[in-house]
């Protein structure tokens, strides 16, 4: 048997040989076109996830001063590699996923065998934090990784996809000598989401693997509209690629790209803040000669082709000759693998196969096609591929826009799907109307798609992410629905507590009078009328964005909820919602989790959830839903309490009346609950404040009806809200 080191340097090699001179993209030059490779251009990419989510997750007290520190800054996804043994990366097509999957395996490599162009050092960029006004280097870890790079075409289980890029891979993996090696072994599996309906089973099969064989990681890339209404398997965590900061693009265009030895064409600016912040198409603008390019998606797009051919020396009519056969290569999922030698029909004799072997750029192809047939034809290929069309679509809508009336036919056409296209097809035309900015063009659509998009929130027929981004669009033209609703949670006695954490044991019984609750948690919307009213500062970074009143209000201190619930008793008294002898306030402990649970017993060591059954995916914006942050209220019907509360586990933790005390790991206050001082509204700032029902980014064992948080009364951050309780008497 050949030596464990000289195998390992064998796959190292491999790889670097493959992919070293990847292209991300052609350089049209006079008379030629270039190939732009990942040593040359990468530029490294941010997540969507904060230095600030990280600390919070022990909800410390994050105050005022805080707030503008670097910590609030995006980690990079080489960054949040390190720390994740198991993770999905997602994005949209041209996002950067297979360009940073092989900016890290090159790297690698070029470690493990002392390569000069690859190495940790290069796999290390600075980055700019903060919006540019701080530039870091990323961090690593020390482990000792060895990289395997595995892109997926075809269905088929992992220890084939392993074999096939590295025949000595399972047997070795599955021996002693691996085990002692010292060494970790990254599995990066590249494009999930060509696997369809079966790269869900895929990644559990990677959890499997990662079990079962010790020193495993493992990066899954795939694409959103494809894999973001997955339920990913424990362990794994879910983070997006955001697109290209404008201080992202000033740095690469300043710094990275001249220290590469390609100094940027004219048709990118420092300034420009436009289309570029696709990182496709940023490397399509760093590079074109001539003028400057307009800020559009599909312009730029054309421009790029129309320069390509004219350096390829071949005249305007072959531009549709390219469109057509980039149109068919869409169509057809055809996969230029190797994009940097494969002969691709027409498209080679361009030589530009480095970006027409990229699916992200066919796209603009196909719309472009598109754009010479009917309507009727395009929405047809939508409705049957929704996620493969999305792109296209969206490209062909902004191409009609620019031609008055255009437009109209295709809404019409989508509007008009039956049956189970009938949602999607409102989605997509409420996508082309908020993401084009056409709602002003074609404000005849918002009412009949509005009413669509009102049954995709609530009636659960599309998945969460499908019915966020229908909440989003709603949120924009006026939600319909009763924000402001109580329910009745009538009285008498209930369990409280369980045995499953320390801080909610023992389980034993109260007795509560009748109350009423918030159905949702207070939303941006509602708050912001409050603010509005009394001047009241609110550090909100997106509480004022139209697509996000009906999301819940946060960074909110137990000051800022006790202030609005004395503020909405006074209103509701004068407008007859509440009688006289009735006041708003916050719940206590006993109400939230009466509310939040019913009448379930203790589960012994099972976690209660409001649905009544263990763990159930896709009814809690907990940590295992993947945003990562706050989603429109009431997407998660199966998630309601016995009550009809929505949203009472994930989503956002909820202050309540009762005091904790100030230790953060060990309550003052403990159960069996009792009148003992916790209710003291006027205890001093040093005393935390409980919190219940988890964040977005609380795990399933803390988004549930008894885990007990807690935060100083003064602190606040973006994964903290209330809802209101309705109850007789005063404060």
């Amino acid at each position: 048997m050949r030596d464990l080191d000289a195998e390992i340097r064998d796959l190292c090699h491999r790889i670097l040989d493959r992919y070293d001179g990847y292209p991300l993209t052609a350089i049209p030059r006079a008379g030629s076109v270039e190939i732009l490779t990942i040593r040359q251009g990468y530029v490294p990419l941010l997540v969507n996830y904060t230095f600030e989510d990280e600390e919070a997750k022990g909800l410390r007290s994050l105050r005022e001063a805080e707030r503008v520190n670097p910590r609030k800054s995006c980690f990079s996804a080489l960054e949040r590699l390190a720390r994740e043994p198991l993770m999905f990366l997602h994005g949209e097509r041209g996002s950067g996923k297979t360009v940073f999957a092989l900016h890290v395996a090159l790297n690698l490599a070029g470690e493990v065998i002392g390569a000069d162009d690859f190495n940790l050092a290069r796999l290390r960029n600075r980055v700019p934090r903060t919006g540019g006004n701080l530039v870091e280097e990323e961090t690593w870890t020390d482990e000792a990784i060895v990289p395997l790079y595995l892109p997926v075409f075809v269905a088929e289980n992992l220890t084939d996809v392993i074999r096939r890029n590295w025949p000595e891979g399972p047997r070795i993996l599955g021996g002693p000598s691996w085990d002692k090696c010292g060494k970790s072994l990254l599995l990066i599996v590249d494009g999930v989401d060509r696997l369809g309906s079966a790269g869900e089973a895929f990644l559990h099969e990677a959890v499997v693997f990662a079990q079962f064989h010790k020193n495993i990681r493992v990066l899954v890339t795939g694409e959103t509209e494809v894999c973001d209404s997955w339920s990913l398997p424990d362990g794994f965590t879910k983070r997006q690629l955001l697109p290209l900061s404008a201080a992202q693009r000033r740095h690469a265009i300043k710094e990275l790209l001249p220290s590469r030895g390609v100094p940027p064409g004219p048709g990118l600016r420092e300034d420009d803040a436009g289309a570029t912040g696709h990182p496709g198409l940023f490397y399509c603008a760093a590079c074109l000669d001539g003028e400057t390019v307009v800020p559009s998606h599909h312009r730029l797009a054309d421009r790029w082709l129309e320069s390509a051919i004219r350096s390829a020396g071949l005249g305007a009519e072959t531009c549709g000759d390219i469109v057509e056969e980039g149109f068919r290569l869409y169509a057809e999922d055809a996969e230029v693998r190797d994009s940097a030698v494969a002969p691709v029909r027409a498209i080679d004799a361009v030589r530009l196969s480095a970006v027409f072997g990229k699916r992200f750029y066919l796209a603009y192809m196909a719309a472009r096609h598109l754009d010479t047939k009917s309507p009727t034809e395009a929405a047809g290929l939508f409705f049957r591929d929704p996620a493969k069309w999305t792109g296209p679509m969206m490209i062909l809508a902004r191409r009609l826009l620019e031609r008055e009336g255009q437009c109209d036919a295709l809404i019409a056409a989508l509007v008009g799907g039956d049956g189970d296209a009938g949602p999607m097809g409102a989605l997509m035309a409420a996508r082309i109307l908020v993401q084009t900015e056409a709602v002003e063009k074609t404000r005849a659509w918002r009412g009949p798609i509005g009413k669509l998009l009102l049954r995709v929130v609530t009636e659960a027929a599309l998945p969460v992410t499908r019915r966020e981004e229908a909440g989003r669009c709603l949120s924009l033209w006026g939600d319909p629905r009763d924000l402001d609703a109580v329910v009745e949670v009538p009285g008498g006695m209930f369990t409280m507590g369980s045995a499953v954490h320390p801080n909610s044991k023992p389980p034993h019984v109260l007795q509560l009078d009748t109350f009423k609750i918030g159905k949702y948690p207070v939303t941006n919307g509602i708050y912001l009328r409050f603010v509005r009213a009394t001047g009241r500062a609110w550090l909100s970074e997106d509480g004022c964005h139209p697509d996000r009143a009906n999301a819940p209000a946060v960074d909110l201190t137990w000051h800022d909820a006790r202030a609005y619930c004395d503020w909405l008793t006074g209103v509701w008294r004068r407008e007859g919602r509440i009688e006289p002898h009735e006041s708003v306030r916050l719940p206590t402990e006993p109400e939230w989790e009466k509310a939040a649970r019913g009448d379930q017993p203790d589960a012994g060591d099972a976690h209660v959830y409001p649905w009544r059954r263990g763990w159930q995916a896709g009814r809690a914006n907990s940590e295992e839903a993947g945003f990562n942050e706050t989603c429109v209220v009431g997407l998660f019907r199966e998630g309601r309490s016995p009550y009809g509360c929505y949203d009472m586990c994930g989503q956002v933790w909820e202050w309540t009346t009762t005091l904790w005390g100030e230790d953060m790991a060990c309550p003052t206050f403990r159960y069996p609950y009792q009148a003992d001082g916790r209710e003291d509204t006027e205890a001093g700032p040093g005393i935390r404040r409980v919190l219940r029902g988890g964040c977005f980014s609380s795990a399933r064992e803390k988004a549930c009806c008894t885990y007990r948080g807690s935060l100083e009364p003064g602190g606040f951050w973006r994964g903290n809200g209330f809802r209101i309780v309705v109850a007789t008497g005063g404060r």
